[in-house]
């Protein structure tokens, strides 16, 4: 009953982190909901996950578990409940992949600090040269440990491997980026539907289904300026043709400002409350902390790899 108690009440607190990140993240920047939930859950489950383990002898893997399953599918189905149209619009991929991300860089940074907490204990004991009667205490069986250090182990290389992609990827975006000198503001205009046109996109999913469909088909709503400029902007929908439709009908305006880029006359719409420094300031800040956190993990692995070498080299 007890430790049933204790999976609902971590369930709830995924929940209610969940809850909390979302709110700070739709106030702020939506990389704070990848920066604030694994790291809190993480933290939670390293302390809850010791205390409960020691007074009700609740497994840890069984409070992972729980955490991550029940916590995870009952707040994405809280969220996508309270908001459903971000399941029609894409915008859900938008917190999914970089909480992903983050969630798998933190889990195998924590089970990296396990493993070494778990060598550390092992370690063999200094020998004592005095005369003593030992004692012959029971053996106990590896199969654990060597569970649990062969997935640490995968969990380390998804992470070396996503760390790598995102990494690199960070960095070229970094050095893609136009300073704000580039652009020039055109000022805000509001836009307003005026047709839906389907359009084909390449296919994100795995497996059977990216085989057989490498394609995919999504109704994008192109937006006209109201105010006879010429400029246009468009939303890529879903392939629901209905709901594309709908914004359609409803016909609701949507301001945007306008930044032209001076090399080549092209322009750019954003958010309306963006400028072009703060446009150029939150692409750098997104992929700055997308390297920065690729980065601190590699170099956490090289760490960690350089004393497991080390201890390798001094048993022998």
């Amino acid at each position: 009953m007890k430790k049933a108690a204790a999976l609902l009440f971590s369930v709830l607190f995924y929940i209610a982190a969940f809850a909390l990140a979302f709110i700070c993240a739709s106030k702020q920047n939506l990389l704070y909901f990848a920066c604030i939930l694994p790291p809190v859950v993480a933290l939670y489950f390293v302390i809850a996950g010791n205390i409960f383990a020691h007074q009700l002898g609740l497994n840890r893997w069984l409070l992972w578990f729980v955490l991550n399953l029940a916590g995870g599918i009952c707040s994405w189905g809280l969220l996508i409940a309270c908001f459903p149209h971000i399941l029609f619009n894409g915008f859900i991929l938008f917190y999914l992949v970089p909480v992903t991300v983050a969630f798998v860089i933190v889990w195998a940074v924590v089970g990296i600090g396990f493993l070494c907490v778990s060598q550390w204990k092992q370690r063999p004991a200094s020998t004592d040269t005095t005369e003593q009667s030992f004692v012959a205490a029971p053996k106990r069986t590896g199969a654990g440990i060597e569970t649990f250090t062969g997935i640490v182990r995968v969990i380390s290389i998804m992470g070396l491997i996503l760390s790598i992609a995102c990494f690199i990827l960070g960095v070229k975006e970094i050095a893609t980026i136009r300073p704000a000198s580039d652009y020039e503001d055109m000022g805000v205009h509001t836009f307003s539907p005026y047709k839906v046109l389907p359009h084909t996109v390449e296919n994100h999913a795995t497996g059977r289904d990216k085989r057989n469909n490498p394609t995919k088909t999504v109704y994008v709503v192109y937006y006209q300026a109201s105010d006879g400029t010429g400029y246009q902007w468009k939303l890529e929908t879903s392939n629901d043709k209905n709901y594309a439709n709908q914004i359609l009908a409803k016909g609701d305006s949507v301001d945007r400002r306008v930044l032209s880029i001076k090399e080549n006359e092209k322009y750019m719409t954003v958010d309306a409350d963006l400028t072009a420094d703060t446009y150029v300031a939150g692409q750098q800040k997104r992929y700055l902390w997308m390297a920065g956190l690729s980065g601190s993990y590699l170099l956490l692995c090289f760490a960690v790899w350089l004393v497991m070498k080390r201890r390798t080299i001094a048993k022998m």
